[in-house]
């Protein structure tokens, strides 16, 4: 099995990079203001329906589609295995191993902190290999490889505790994966410089003349959580072409080559110079160091607001329109015919909190620039509701199958 992620770097590397711009100018075209679920503050609703996942005998056999099971129960279960493993694509699992071993004496937590694609390459690597050695892997999936790969082909397993997913409310999260919290791709600005609010309120305005070579993002073609957030605009092009009529108080027109209002969006985009950066970090210190006339706005990770603090850093959200983007929701999976299915059952328990919230497990995660998505968990100090928050909806497989196309109109438009 190949996942998206190292098909779409050949496919990087392969591609014709002759391929025609959109160019403007051409036909006019508009799209009629819509109420899409898109649109602000729907916090992720999407009313597809998702395939049913890969069942295997080993899954039913260990009781993975079971979430009746106790913590008692599994852990005098994982007892008789005395081990788990973890990948995970956060430093915190070394607080994670440090919890469960000491609220689950006898049971080892043997974790490793590898970045996500590495993640993806170890795990389907020993897979294929018939090596089992990950119980639980800890990463997200905003390319929908994960989803329309692994989990539709029985190579991992969502399990889903029943008295914790009775605790989040929004079904959406865990609609394709047990979730452990979100993060979110903002915009920041720097709050000293405006300490008013936010210079911009949409992404239209970026497309401003007075923002030409202002605002910052990563490379998406370096960046598949990336690329993929921009493919997820063009599912509802609608809500692009009504915050158009919004932000210019008349309809959007199309140029040629361009069929939506979200193609049309990302052609502005580029030619009004976007500042590409390598890092999240390398954006963030750009738009929130101190002492600034006039500086950039950037497009970063959520949980960089906690430099703010470490860096003196002076970043601020922008609760962009229509919307910030799809959620970059950290899930757990369980592998296939892992070797300790109930020590695995109970380490995705710890970390997602226990049923009462409290578990130790789930406190390195629950820090400003992340939100938990369970009802008995508090936010972090400081942290806006994800309610309050406008985030598009995560639909893995439209991603999934658009990502190539999308990765092709974007080579166009900077070439």
């Amino acid at each position: 099995m190949k996942t998206r992620n190292i098909l779409m770097l050949v496919l990087a590397i392969c591609l014709i990079f002759n391929a025609s711009a959109c160019t403007s100018g051409s036909s006019a075209s508009q799209q009629a203001p819509a109420t899409s679920a898109a649109s602000a503050g729907n916090n992720g609703a999407d009313s597809t329906t998702a395939p049913e996942p890969a069942v295997t005998d080993w899954a039913v056999e260990n009781r993975i589609d079971d979430g009746s099971q106790t913590t008692e129960e599994l852990y005098e279960l994982a007892k008789e295995e005395g081990k788990v493993v973890l990948y995970s694509i956060s430093s915190r699992c070394v607080k994670v191993k440090e919890s469960f071993e000491a609220q689950y004496p006898g049971i080892t937590c043997e974790v490793y902190d590898i970045s996500q694609n590495e993640l993806l390459e170890k795990v389907t690597r020993e897979y294929e290999a018939g090596v089992r050695n990950a119980d639980v892997i800890h990463l997200k999936d905003q390319e929908g490889s994960i989803y329309t790969e692994m989990i539709l082909g029985g190579m991992v397993h969502n399990y889903y505790p029943d008295d914790i997913v009775a605790t989040i409310e929004n079904t959406n999260y865990t609609k394709y994966a047990m979730p452990l919290y979100i993060e979110l791709s903002q915009w920041f600005y720097n709050a000293e410089t405006y300490p008013d609010g936010p210079p911009i309120d949409s992404w239209w305005d970026l497309t401003r003349p007075e923002w030409k070579g202002k605002f910052m993002m990563q490379n998406p073609l370096n960046d598949m959580s990336l690329l993929a957030n921009l493919t997820a605009f063009t599912q509802y092009p609608e809500v692009l072409a009504e915050d158009y009529e919004r932000e210019f108080g008349e309809p959007i027109t199309l140029s040629d080559k361009c069929p939506t209002a979200a193609h049309e969006f990302f052609k502005r985009l580029v030619e009004n110079d976007i500042i590409y950066t390598s890092s999240s970090d390398e954006i963030c210190e750009a738009v929130g160091t101190t002492g600034q006339a006039d500086p950039p706005v950037g497009y970063a990770s959520s949980s960089k607001i906690r430099k703010n603090e470490s860096d003196g850093w002076v970043l601020a959200p922008i609760n962009m329109l229509p919307n910030t983007g799809i959620p970059a929701q950290n899930n757990m999976y369980i592998v296939n015919e892992c070797p300790h299915p109930n020590a695995a059952k109970l380490l995705v328990r710890w970390m997602a909190g226990e049923s009462d919230g409290k578990g130790g497990g789930f406190s390195p995660f629950n820090t400003l620039g992340g939100w938990p998505v369970r009802n008995n968990v508090a936010l972090a100090e400081g942290s806006t509701p994800l309610e309050e928050l406008r985030v598009a909806p995560f639909d893995p497989e439209f991603i999934y199958q658009s990502f190539p196309q999308f990765n092709d109109f974007w080579i166009s438009i900077i070439n």
